[in-house]
Protein backbone atom coordinates (compact mmCIF):
# COMPACT_ATOMS: atom_id res chain seq x y z
CA UNK A 1 0.00 0.00 0.00
CA UNK A 2 1.40 3.41 -0.96
CA UNK A 3 1.89 5.93 1.88
CA UNK A 4 -1.15 8.13 2.38
CA UNK A 5 -2.14 11.20 4.37
CA UNK A 6 -0.46 11.43 7.78
CA UNK A 7 -2.68 11.09 10.84
CA UNK A 8 -1.10 11.38 14.31
CA UNK A 9 -2.59 9.83 17.43
CA UNK A 10 -1.32 11.33 20.68
CA UNK A 11 -2.34 11.35 24.32
CA UNK A 12 -1.58 9.93 27.73
CA UNK A 13 -0.33 6.45 28.53
CA UNK A 14 -3.02 3.78 28.58
CA UNK A 15 -5.65 5.77 26.70
CA UNK A 16 -5.82 3.16 23.94
CA UNK A 17 -3.86 4.67 21.04
CA UNK A 18 -2.46 1.31 19.93
CA UNK A 19 -5.88 -0.30 20.31
CA UNK A 20 -7.36 2.40 18.09
CA UNK A 21 -4.72 1.74 15.42
CA UNK A 22 -5.63 -1.96 15.42
CA UNK A 23 -9.33 -1.17 15.35
CA UNK A 24 -8.89 1.18 12.38
CA UNK A 25 -6.77 -1.37 10.50
CA UNK A 26 -9.01 -4.32 11.42
CA UNK A 27 -5.91 -6.31 12.31
CA UNK A 28 -3.34 -6.56 15.10
CA UNK A 29 -0.63 -4.20 13.85
CA UNK A 30 0.37 -2.27 16.97
CA UNK A 31 1.55 -4.09 20.14
CA UNK A 32 -0.61 -3.47 23.20
CA UNK A 33 0.03 -3.63 26.94
CA UNK A 34 -2.41 -4.59 29.68
CA UNK A 35 -0.21 -3.08 32.39
CA UNK A 36 0.10 0.46 33.70
CA UNK A 37 3.27 1.08 31.68
CA UNK A 38 2.86 1.91 28.02
CA UNK A 39 4.51 -0.24 25.36
CA UNK A 40 4.93 2.40 22.63
CA UNK A 41 8.27 4.13 23.18
CA UNK A 42 8.66 5.91 19.85
CA UNK A 43 6.51 7.10 16.95
CA UNK A 44 5.51 4.13 14.78
CA UNK A 45 3.80 4.48 11.38
CA UNK A 46 1.13 2.05 10.14
CA UNK A 47 -0.27 1.99 6.63
CA UNK A 48 -4.05 1.54 6.63
CA UNK A 49 -6.94 1.76 4.20
CA UNK A 50 -10.10 3.50 5.37
CA UNK A 51 -13.11 3.24 3.14
CA UNK A 52 -10.92 3.02 0.02
CA UNK A 53 -8.47 5.79 0.96
CA UNK A 54 -4.85 5.33 2.08
CA UNK A 55 -3.54 6.81 5.34
CA UNK A 56 -0.41 6.57 7.46
CA UNK A 57 -1.43 6.40 11.11
CA UNK A 58 1.26 7.26 13.68
CA UNK A 59 1.09 5.67 17.12
CA UNK A 60 3.15 7.74 19.59
CA UNK A 61 4.63 7.41 23.07
CA UNK A 62 2.30 8.38 25.93
CA UNK A 63 2.72 11.95 27.09
CA UNK A 64 2.95 10.90 30.73
CA UNK A 65 5.12 7.81 30.24
CA UNK A 66 7.60 9.17 32.79
CA UNK A 67 5.23 8.35 35.63
CA UNK A 68 4.67 4.69 34.82
CA UNK A 69 6.48 3.76 31.63
CA UNK A 70 9.94 3.93 30.10
CA UNK A 71 9.86 7.26 28.26
CA UNK A 72 10.17 10.46 30.33
CA UNK A 73 7.28 12.85 29.62
CA UNK A 74 9.40 15.59 28.07
CA UNK A 75 11.22 13.08 25.88
CA UNK A 76 7.86 11.79 24.64
CA UNK A 77 6.85 15.36 23.76
CA UNK A 78 10.15 15.98 21.98
CA UNK A 79 9.69 12.74 20.02
CA UNK A 80 6.31 13.95 18.85
CA UNK A 81 7.74 17.35 17.96
CA UNK A 82 10.54 15.68 15.94
CA UNK A 83 7.94 13.56 14.16
CA UNK A 84 5.97 16.64 13.13
CA UNK A 85 9.16 18.29 11.85
CA UNK A 86 10.27 15.20 9.93
CA UNK A 87 7.10 14.61 7.91
CA UNK A 88 7.99 15.94 4.46
CA UNK A 89 4.45 15.23 3.31
CA UNK A 90 3.10 17.19 6.27
CA UNK A 91 0.35 16.24 8.69
CA UNK A 92 -3.35 16.12 7.85
CA UNK A 93 -5.04 15.47 11.19
CA UNK A 94 -4.24 15.24 14.91
CA UNK A 95 -6.34 12.89 17.00
CA UNK A 96 -6.08 13.57 20.71
CA UNK A 97 -6.80 10.34 22.58
CA UNK A 98 -7.98 10.34 26.16
CA UNK A 99 -9.64 7.85 28.44
CA UNK A 100 -13.00 8.61 30.00
CA UNK A 101 -15.01 8.98 31.99
CA UNK A 102 -12.70 11.04 34.23
CA UNK A 103 -11.12 14.19 32.75
CA UNK A 104 -7.55 14.82 33.93
CA UNK A 105 -5.99 18.26 34.35
CA UNK A 106 -3.17 17.41 31.91
CA UNK A 107 -5.67 17.02 29.06
CA UNK A 108 -6.06 20.69 28.23
CA UNK A 109 -2.32 21.41 28.67
CA UNK A 110 -1.31 18.73 26.16
CA UNK A 111 -4.07 19.87 23.81
CA UNK A 112 -2.93 23.50 23.85
CA UNK A 113 0.75 22.61 23.58
CA UNK A 114 0.35 20.73 20.30
CA UNK A 115 -2.68 22.35 18.72
CA UNK A 116 -2.10 26.00 19.60
CA UNK A 117 1.66 26.35 20.10
CA UNK A 118 3.47 23.69 18.09
CA UNK A 119 0.97 23.32 15.24
CA UNK A 120 -0.12 26.99 15.44
CA UNK A 121 -3.80 26.01 15.01
CA UNK A 122 -3.05 25.04 11.40
CA UNK A 123 -3.97 21.35 11.74
CA UNK A 124 -7.48 20.17 12.62
CA UNK A 125 -7.62 18.29 15.90
CA UNK A 126 -10.25 15.74 16.84
CA UNK A 127 -10.83 13.85 20.09
CA UNK A 128 -11.23 10.09 20.52
CA UNK A 129 -12.50 9.28 24.01
CA UNK A 130 -12.07 5.65 25.00
CA UNK A 131 -13.26 3.65 28.02
CA UNK A 132 -16.93 4.54 27.59
CA UNK A 133 -18.22 1.01 27.09
CA UNK A 134 -20.06 1.01 30.41
CA UNK A 135 -21.96 4.22 29.68
CA UNK A 136 -25.65 3.85 28.85
CA UNK A 137 -24.90 5.84 25.70
CA UNK A 138 -21.29 6.50 24.67
CA UNK A 139 -22.28 9.54 22.61
CA UNK A 140 -24.26 11.01 25.50
CA UNK A 141 -21.05 11.27 27.53
CA UNK A 142 -19.84 14.08 25.29
CA UNK A 143 -23.02 16.11 25.62
CA UNK A 144 -22.79 15.81 29.41
CA UNK A 145 -19.16 16.88 29.53
CA UNK A 146 -18.51 19.14 26.54
CA UNK A 147 -18.93 22.24 28.71
CA UNK A 148 -15.78 21.28 30.63
CA UNK A 149 -13.78 21.08 27.39
CA UNK A 150 -15.21 24.32 26.08
CA UNK A 151 -14.33 25.99 29.37
CA UNK A 152 -10.68 25.15 28.65
CA UNK A 153 -10.98 26.46 25.11
CA UNK A 154 -10.93 22.94 23.62
CA UNK A 155 -13.17 22.95 20.57
CA UNK A 156 -12.42 19.81 18.51
CA UNK A 157 -13.31 19.54 14.84
CA UNK A 158 -14.87 16.17 15.59
CA UNK A 159 -15.51 13.73 18.45
CA UNK A 160 -15.63 9.95 18.67
CA UNK A 161 -16.93 8.51 21.96
CA UNK A 162 -15.85 4.88 21.75
CA UNK A 163 -14.62 1.66 23.23
CA UNK A 164 -11.33 0.31 21.90
CA UNK A 165 -11.82 -3.20 23.27
CA UNK A 166 -14.06 -6.09 22.31
CA UNK A 167 -14.31 -7.14 25.95
CA UNK A 168 -14.13 -10.68 27.30
CA UNK A 169 -15.05 -13.62 25.13
CA UNK A 170 -17.81 -15.91 26.33
CA UNK A 171 -19.31 -18.82 24.39
CA UNK A 172 -17.35 -17.70 21.33
CA UNK A 173 -18.73 -14.15 21.40
CA UNK A 174 -17.03 -10.97 22.60
CA UNK A 175 -19.12 -9.04 25.12
CA UNK A 176 -18.58 -5.68 23.38
CA UNK A 177 -18.60 -6.78 19.74
CA UNK A 178 -21.47 -4.47 18.81
CA UNK A 179 -20.02 -1.44 20.58
CA UNK A 180 -16.59 -2.16 19.08
CA UNK A 181 -17.90 -2.28 15.51
CA UNK A 182 -19.86 0.91 16.11
CA UNK A 183 -16.71 2.57 17.48
CA UNK A 184 -14.62 1.52 14.49
CA UNK A 185 -17.04 3.16 12.10
CA UNK A 186 -17.05 6.34 14.21
CA UNK A 187 -13.26 6.66 13.98
CA UNK A 188 -13.29 5.90 10.25
CA UNK A 189 -15.85 8.64 9.66
CA UNK A 190 -13.96 11.02 11.96
CA UNK A 191 -10.79 10.68 9.89
CA UNK A 192 -12.51 10.83 6.50
CA UNK A 193 -14.54 13.90 7.46
CA UNK A 194 -11.86 16.06 9.08
CA UNK A 195 -8.42 15.49 7.55
CA UNK A 196 -6.84 18.28 5.53
CA UNK A 197 -6.91 17.80 1.79
CA UNK A 198 -3.63 19.70 1.59
CA UNK A 199 -1.34 18.65 4.42
CA UNK A 200 0.37 21.20 6.69
CA UNK A 201 4.16 21.23 7.04
CA UNK A 202 5.75 22.02 10.36
CA UNK A 203 7.54 25.35 10.50
CA UNK A 204 10.56 26.16 12.64
CA UNK A 205 9.60 27.59 16.02
CA UNK A 206 11.69 30.44 17.39
CA UNK A 207 11.96 29.34 21.00
CA UNK A 208 14.63 31.99 21.58
CA UNK A 209 15.89 34.97 19.62
CA UNK A 210 19.42 36.37 19.46
CA UNK A 211 19.63 40.13 20.01
CA UNK A 212 22.82 41.60 18.55
CA UNK A 213 24.05 44.78 20.22
CA UNK A 214 26.76 46.72 18.37
CA UNK A 215 28.81 49.56 19.79
CA UNK A 216 32.20 51.18 19.30
CA UNK A 217 34.85 52.11 21.82
CA UNK A 218 37.73 54.54 21.68
CA UNK A 219 40.58 53.01 23.60
CA UNK A 220 44.01 54.61 23.27
CA UNK A 221 42.71 56.47 20.19
CA UNK A 222 41.89 53.19 18.50
CA UNK A 223 38.33 52.83 17.33
CA UNK A 224 37.07 49.30 17.78
CA UNK A 225 33.66 47.84 17.02
CA UNK A 226 32.10 45.39 19.44
CA UNK A 227 29.20 42.99 18.88
CA UNK A 228 27.51 41.34 21.83
CA UNK A 229 24.88 38.65 21.37
CA UNK A 230 22.17 38.44 23.99
CA UNK A 231 19.70 35.56 23.89
CA UNK A 232 16.13 36.39 24.82
CA UNK A 233 13.15 34.13 25.27
CA UNK A 234 10.83 34.13 22.28
CA UNK A 235 7.12 34.87 22.44
CA UNK A 236 6.36 31.15 22.44
CA UNK A 237 7.92 30.82 25.91
CA UNK A 238 5.39 33.31 27.25
CA UNK A 239 2.65 31.34 25.51
CA UNK A 240 3.71 28.19 27.39
CA UNK A 241 3.18 30.09 30.63
CA UNK A 242 -0.08 31.74 29.59
CA UNK A 243 -1.76 28.86 27.76
CA UNK A 244 -0.24 25.68 29.19
CA UNK A 245 0.00 26.59 32.85
CA UNK A 246 3.80 26.24 33.06
CA UNK A 247 5.87 28.31 35.46
CA UNK A 248 8.35 30.73 33.83
CA UNK A 249 11.23 28.48 34.88
CA UNK A 250 9.52 25.36 33.47
CA UNK A 251 8.74 27.12 30.20
CA UNK A 252 12.32 28.36 29.82
CA UNK A 253 13.81 24.92 30.47
CA UNK A 254 11.24 23.34 28.18
CA UNK A 255 12.11 25.79 25.40
CA UNK A 256 15.85 25.23 25.79
CA UNK A 257 15.45 21.47 25.45
CA UNK A 258 13.27 21.87 22.38
CA UNK A 259 15.64 24.41 20.84
CA UNK A 260 18.49 21.92 21.29
CA UNK A 261 16.45 19.14 19.67
CA UNK A 262 15.53 21.48 16.83
CA UNK A 263 19.18 22.45 16.24
CA UNK A 264 20.21 18.79 16.07
CA UNK A 265 17.67 18.19 13.30
CA UNK A 266 19.13 20.92 11.05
Amino acid sequence: MAPGLNIILFGETGCGKSSIVNMIAEQELAPMSNGAAGCTFRSVPYQVDIMGMSYTIYDTAGLDEGESGNVPKEEAIIQLYKLLCSLKDGVSLLIFCMRGPRIKDAVYRNWRLFHEIICQKQVPIAIAITGLEDEDSMDEWWYKNKGVFQGYGMNPCGIACITATRGKKKSGVYRLSEEYEESKKKVWKLIRAHHLEKSWNMEKIEWFSDIVISYTSDWCRRIKEHRDVHREEGAVINELVRRCGMSPAEASTFGKNFATAQALML
